[in-house]
């Protein structure tokens, strides 16, 4: 048995080895892929694919590789083939007679060059050449000459005559536009509809807000997308979209090209980057206040368009307030596919004086689309009624408590004794003298040496306590870790120690513009904003809330701020 299966394997026989590079449709429709397929036979290795550039066309997959192999008897003698098949799914990237270019293939040192193959693409529904897909994907645009920053709304939509099982769609980059998504179904909901004057299921896709960012020609590049088709027949009402597939195929939507126009030139010069139908208005929480108690300042921008082009952080409001960094809050609305909502600015403000202090006009330069013209909307203008502190203490005329005590210890009273007299004619100095005058020369002497020697002591001891400034602020900032309010509360209590180590001084409470001002004065001026900007956020959060996360950050920007300024410090 065993020299009959070598006899056999003796005359067996290789069959010829080719090439052959096909696809399967010449002519398709925009929007369907066609299959490239190349098959070796008979080779031994790989083929090796010089694939050339195919500009009419776009590859979406591939190479994807498999291989068989066979063996049959001709004539009693066996024949022996091998089949390698390389594929790749290719999407036309316009309409008209388009060429896949020469390929070459090199097999068994071998090179095997194809011949230009040509595909007729027609334009969906408008061809007499048009073969009617029972499934295809569309996209349209509700404008297609819009302003620049004006809304565009972009819809998928696919429409079949078969039954889909599955659908995954691959979006493209929208080079040239800011976006944001109104519509994205997890179920699709098929109706029926007339296109082409054929009746097909349609559904929804997706829908997308475009806002270009350029004026000029802007191109969106088709959405691709592989779907799954069951190819039996089912009834209209078995429908499904989740099914298991039968088979894959490619398919992507149309390119859509838009002009986009620029804004136009305002006549008063002023222009923005808002664009849409927008309204502003303000609001403040009280106009009757005191001398340094905070009030809550609103301004509320509400519209359609991009919402996110609308800033107002930049009013300048008058010196005499102080002013905290705005809480920003966006509540999106979206309005018959159009993307709008409300966006609010809220300012925390406390006045420094008392008085009238009017709050600066809020003007808000629109570039409306509809009627192709600039307008200003306005917000009504406040007026605050700031009366005085009465917790300020006015400055007094005279001596203070303190000054007249001290004074007290100056008054001296008249000496009434008897006089003691000396005679002229004793020596200068008797032994008494002698031994007092040693005495008072030690006396003299000593508190001056303990007065020399304290000073010293207390010279050290303050280097000492500055030098001690740096980590004892920093051990206070190592406390455990509590709210918002106490991690703010923190960070003003070790920045008072370090000062008063630094300074000597033994003062409980600063003003923010103490502090700043003790900062600057001491060679901190690199760093004066941040210190600054932390601070300030300390004084806010009594009337503005902080997350979490900002005050841990701010905790350790201080620490770091700290060594710095202990480092540079005069």
């Amino acid at each position: 048995m065993r020299n009959v299966i070598l006899i056999i394997l003796a005359t067996c026989l290789w069959a010829e080895g080719s090439v052959n590079v096909t696809v399967d449709h010449r002519i398709i429709d925009e929007g369907d892929s066609i299959t490239l397929t190349i098959i070796a036979k008979n080779v031994s290795g790989e083929p090796d694919v010089g694939l050339p550039e195919i500009p009419d066309f776009r590859i979406v997959s591939g190479p994807n590789q498999s291989s068989s192999t066979n063996m049959q008897f001709i004539n009693g003698k066996m024949t022996k083939s091998s089949t390698m098949t390389l594929t790749w799914s290719l999407i036309p990237t316009k309409t008209g007679q388009l060429q896949i270019p020469a390929i070459s293939i090199k097999l068994d040192k071998q090179i095997f060059k194809s011949a230009p193959i040509s595909i007729t693409v027609n334009k969906r529904g408008n061809s007499k050449g048009s073969i009617r897909s029972k499934y295809f994907l569309e996209a349209e645009v509700d404008n297609k000459t819009p302003f620049r920053g004006e809304q565009v709304t972009l819809t998928y939509t696919i429409y079949t005559q078969v039954d889909i099982t599955s659908f995954n769609e691959e979006l493209p980059k929208y080079k040239g536009f800011w976006t944001e998504e109104i519509f994205s179904p997890k179920n699709l909901s098929l109706r029926k509809v007339q296109k082409n004057g054929v009746q097909f299921h349609a559904a929804t896709i997706k829908k997308l807000a475009l806002f270009p960012t350029n004026s000029g020609k802007i191109q969106i590049d088709p959405m691709t997308a592989v779907i799954g088709i069951q190819e039996k027949k089912q009834r209209w009402n078995d429908f499904s979209l989740f099914g298991p597939p039968s088979k894959k195929f490619t398919i992507s939507t149309n390119t859509l090209n838009l002009i986009v126009k620029p804004l136009p030139s305002n006549s008063d010069g002023e222009i923005s980057a808002v664009v849409g139908n927008w309204n502003v208005r303000s609001n403040i929480n009280s106009t009757v206040v005191k001398q340094d108690e905070a009030v809550t300042f609103k301004v509320i921008v509400s519209g359609t368009g991009n919402i996110h082009a609308v800033d107002m952080t930049d009013i300048a409001f008058p010196n005499e307030l102080e002013v905290f960094e705005p809480r920003i809050q966006v509540i999106n609305n979206l309005l018959k596919d159009k993307i709008g909502g409300d966006k609010q600015f809220e300012w925390v403000i406390i006045p420094r004086f008392s008085g009238e202090i009017y709050l600066p006009k809020i003007e808000l330069t629109i570039f409306n689309p509809k009627t192709g013209k600039w307008v200003t909307q306005s917000a009504t203008q406040h007026r605050l009624n700031v009366a005085p502190n009465e917790k300020i203490s006015a400055s007094t005329i005279g001596l203070s408590k303190e000054e007249v005590t001290l004074m007290g210890k100056d008054i001296r009273f008249l000496n009434e004794s008897k006089p003691k007299w000396r005679d002229r004619n004793r020596g200068l100095f008797s032994s008494t003298a002698f031994t007092l005058f040693l005495l008072s020369g030690v006396v003299f002497v000593f508190p001056n040496a303990l007065s020399f020697t304290k000073g010293r002591y207390n010279r050290s001891s303050g280097m000492r306590q500055v030098r001690r400034a740096l980590k004892s602020a920093l051990d206070i900032l190592d406390s455990p870790d509590k709210s918002p309010e106490d991690i703010y509360r923190r960070i003003y209590k070790a920045v008072v120690y370090f000062i008063n180590h630094k300074t000597g001084a033994r003062v409980v409470k600063y003003s923010n513009s103490e502090l700043l001002h003790i900062f600057k004065t001491n060679n901190i001026d690199t760093i004066y904003p941040k210190f600054e900007k932390i601070l300030n956020r300390g004084e806010a959060v009594r009337f503005a809330s902080v997350s979490s996360q900002d005050a841990q950050t701010d905790l350790k920007e201080m620490k770091q701020l700290l060594k710095d300024a202990d480092r540079v410090w005069k």
